[in-house]
Formats: C-alpha cells, sequence, structure tokens
C-alpha cells in the first residue's frame, strides 16, 4: 500500500448517549438524548464535506444524523449495520450483566449472550455489507452512524484483528476515520476522537 496513491475516507460517527442511558441496547432500539450545539458543531465540521450519508436503521443513529444534519433528507440505511445482538441482555441495566470473568482476546470475540450474537457473528454480518459499500459507492469521503459494536467490527477488518479492535474505545458522538486504498487495503487515521 503506497500512502501516497489515491484514497477515499470513511468517517464513522457512534450515535448519541441513549434515553434511558445505563441499559445495554444492541437489536432493542432506544431514542436518543438531544445534542448540544457544541457538539453539532464539532460534529459538522468534521463531516459535512461528505458526499453520502449511510446509517444504522437504528433510532438512535437515524435521530443522530437528523440532529446533526436537520435538512439531510439523502441518506441511506444499511440493515447489517445494526448493532450486536445481545439476546437474553438486551435492555438490562449495565450493573445487572452477568460477571464473564477474564476472557482472552479470541474468547471474548466468539463468546456470545445466551440468544445473541458474538462479536465475531457481527462482524461477519457487517464486514461484507461494508466492503460491498465500498466496492459499489464511488464517493471519495463517506460518512457512517452506527454503533460501538459495528464500528469496533470495520476496525477489526482495518487491523486484521478482532483482539484489537475489542481494544478500542468507542464513546457516544466520538469520530473514527479510515483511509481505503485500492485492493480494499486500509489505513486507520483516528479512533474515537472527540470534541
Amino acid at each position: 500500500m503506497n500512502r501516497n496513491e489515491q484514497h477515499r475516507n470513511v468517517f464513522l460517527i457512534r450515535h448519541a448517549i441513549t434515553i434511558p442511558s445505563g441499559f445495554l441496547f444492541g437489536r432493542k432500539d432506544a431514542n436518543v438524548d438531544e445534542l448540544n450545539d457544541r457538539e453539532k458543531k464539532w460534529l459538522k465540521e468534521q463531516v459535512s464535506h461528505c458526499e453520502v450519508f449511510y446509517s444504522s436503521p437504528a433510532r438512535r443513529c437515524v435521530e443522530t444524523l437528523k440532529s446533526v444534519f436537520p435538512d439531510k433528507r439523502a441518506f441511506k440505511t444499511i440493515d447489517a449495520f445494526w448493532e450486536q445482538d445481545f439476546g437474553d441482555w438486551e435492555g438490562l441495566l449495565y450493573s445487572d450483566l452477568p460477571d464473564i470473568g477474564t476472557l482472552s482476546g479470541d474468547d471474548l470475540a466468539c463468546f456470545r449472550p445466551p440468544n445473541g450474537e458474538s462479536f465475531m457473528d457481527l462482524c461477519e454480518r457487517a464486514n461484507p455489507a461494508f466492503l460491498n459499500l465500498l466496492v459499489e459507492e464511488k464517493a471519495r469521503n463517506i460518512v457512517i452512524f452506527a454503533h460501538a459494536g459495528v464500528i469496533r467490527a470495520f476496525l477489526a477488518l482495518a487491523f486484521s484483528s478482532t483482539e484489537a479492535a475489542l481494544k478500542c474505545e468507542i464513546d457516544v458522538l466520538s469520530l473514527t476515520r479510515l483511509k481505503v486504498f485500492s485492493k480494499l487495503k486500509f489505513s486507520v487515521v483516528c479512533v474515537n476522537a472527540s470534541n
């Protein structure tokens, strides 16, 4: 990969804080808290030059996109960009989640909550759709409003490592940026940037 070759940019934004906060939301959806003007201004400055906008279909992602860009009508949702399904743990308070102990990176990536998905399952669902988007979409600058797990899945692709991706913090309203080169090679520009 020649870092001077033409590349495209993918900007990944995690949705705003959910209401109510403190609960585990994967496939279970939630509204989001109102963004303040400073947060909206910073995110606009980062991605307003992007030609195309994508989002998870989750209400919390779409509401975040519309809060930052209230006049944006042309955006696409991709079903595969839903958050990890946490099965029986959906909607539980974080403080009520079972202690699964200390797991190695590979074991954590393969761990499935009862009736849910593992992180590996999420990667196998989200990453083919992400790669397909990159093949079909010719825009130079792309923004995707998504979830922490989905952003980590894309990082797993970029790092060629689920373990490395699972070590990344992805805060609400944070920005992660990838450069995409020919043959779908990646460079990670920043992870979890925020105002």
